[in-house]
């Protein structure tokens, strides 16, 4: 077969045996990374095509190879044991995936234990490579690396709390300034005074003045997990959740209790959620942060970013990951593109930011298109919502989520819907997402969803004013659904409408 037949595009009949865009493009190279913990060994398999490495196989085994490091200084052998187990699984699966690259690292527990070489060396046997043991600012880097590449332009702190050490990391605009690793961790058995003590010790904690605090790990996802519980909060994505400081203290006196109340928190959690609330709790006061980001992120995002991805690559991840999805979900080539030419006139005085998630709804338009007409909608709102990805913010996912809904629905009031959307944003950003998504209607509808005839219309906005501009050989296009489409389309944004043929 020719190149040229190599890249014919998929039938219909192709397509819809592919219901889900991970399915539609088999990853051309596969990335593991084993996360060896205190607490757990996780490995995690990523499929990459282009920037957006997405997660196959991701599972954890709670060995707790750190437990009682605190008071021996030494790895147990029965925890060696259970963790070179687990290796064994792994290192199977590794095979059976056929992984192109793995990366295996190790933190705290194997770093700070004087019998570290009794597990590396067997492991490493295991694995037949070496395994990278991180040293404490490497950990730190890692860590904010990991961050960075899903919110780029983060500033605050970072804190990533294990098993058998916690690190700390100030970012400004996504830049690192300072940074620690300290042996206290949700396995020790530290007193409070003596964390206090440590915390305080380290003077630009309390002088960078952050005003929030990015949780990474376990014990922060815990207390995410207990927070969406107890107060039934709408969005059950625990990655971008925010809770303000007087909350987070009021949970962590709550697992602190001699009878702690642990309602919300995961039952693999609960021993250690005691230790953790100490440690949480005495960094947000220190720090005096007004709230905790929830972060999914982790090492094992910043392995990937520093081994296999390239500084453009760094820039967007959303962006990225959406283009992605645009060229294995998307009907015919270059629509996204031409989609966003044609919206490019609803960015004019907006915030950057707004032409970024327009951008990322454009990509993401033709997702749904081949699922049934009545469900499309909620399907794509729901995708959009479920998104396996770390650098959204809950607000982003509702908005491209009504966005996605409104594009294939209209203002039809009878189709379902996911009860997310109702929640978080305010009237401005819905009644904003409804007009981006009666955008994408009207034009994937006017053009059938082709490059071509999108390239024969023009928008023009004016504070009150939709001008639509249609070459005259596109006429027979504008009928009079489409004509009401447009004026549906700027009414949502109080608009009048005017149509030139030109």
């Amino acid at each position: 077969m020719s190149a040229a037949a190599n890249q014919l595009p998929m039938t219909v009949a192709e397509r819809l045996s592919h219901l889900a865009y991970q399915d539609a493009v088999p990853p051309t190279a596969r990335i593991a990374v084993i996360d060896i913990g205190s607490n757990s060994v996780r490995l995690v398999i990523y499929g990459k095509n282009g920037a957006y490495p997405a997660p196959l196989f991701d599972e954890r085994s709670n060995c707790r190879l750190g437990a009682g490091l605190d008071e021996t200084g030494m790895l147990a052998s029965d925890r060696i044991a259970v963790a070179l187990e687990t290796l064994t699984r792994f290192a199977a699966i590794i095979r059976a995936m056929k992984v192109d690259s793995c990366y295996p690292v190790a933190t705290a527990a194997v770093r700070r234990a004087g019998n570290g070489d009794e597990f590396r060396r067997p492991a490493e046997i295991i694995l037949g490579q070496p395994i990278q043991v991180l040293s404490q600012q490497e950990e730190a880097a890692h860590v904010a690396r990991g961050l960075t590449l899903n919110v780029p332009e983060a500033s605050g702190l970072v804190a990533d709390l294990g098993g058998g050490s916690i690190e700390i990391v100030a970012l400004k605009k996504g830049e690192i300034r300072h940074s620690v690793s300290l042996n206290y961790g949700h396995l020790s058995n530290a007193d409070e005074a003596e964390i206090i003590a440590a915390f305080t010790q380290i003077g630009w904690i309390k002088s960078f003045a952050a005003k929030q605090l990015f949780g990474v790990g376990g014990s922060f996802r815990a207390l995410g997990s207990a927070f969406i519980e107890r107060e039934d909060y709408p969005l059950p994505v625990l990655h971008g959740l925010k809770i303000s400081s007087d909350m987070v203290m009021t949970l962590c006196d709550d697992f602190i209790q001699p009878n702690p109340a642990l309602d919300g928190v995961p039952m693999a959690r609960r021993s250690t959620m005691p230790m953790a609330a100490k440690i949480i709790r005495a960094l947000v006061d220190i720090a005096a942060v007004r709230r905790v980001i929830v972060s999914g992120t982790s090492i094992r995002d910043g392995v990937v970013a520093i081994n296999e991805l390239n500084e453009t690559q760094r820039a967007d991840f959303l962006e990225a990951i959406s283009q992605e999805i645009a060229g294995a979900s998307g009907r015919f080539v270059g629509v996204s593109d031409a989609l966003k030419q044609f919206l490019q006139p609803l960015t004019i005085g907006r915030k950057p930011s707004f032409a970024r998630l327009l951008d990322v709804a454009c990509n993401l338009a033709d997702m749904c298109w081949h699922e049934h007409s009545d469900m499309r909608g909620d399907l794509a709102a729901r995708r959009v919502l479920g998104l396996p990805v770390n650098c959204m913010t809950h607000k982003e996912r509702i908005w491209l989520a009504t966005v996605l809904y409104h594009r294939y629905v209209g203002l039809k009031q009878n189709k379902p819907h996911p009860e997310e959307m109702d929640s978080l944003l305010r009237t401005k950003r819905r009644a904003e997402a409804l007009t981006v998504g009666l955008a994408l209607r009207f034009a994937l509808i006017f053009s059938a969803g082709t490059c071509d005839y999108l390239k024969n219309i023009r928008l023009e906005c004016q504070p009150d004013v939709m001008r639509l501009h249609i070459d005259p050989s596109a006429r027979g296009l504008f009928d009079s659904h489409c004509q009401r489409r447009f004026v549906d389309f700027a009414a949502s944004a109080n608009c009048s409408t005017e149509v030139i043929y030109d």
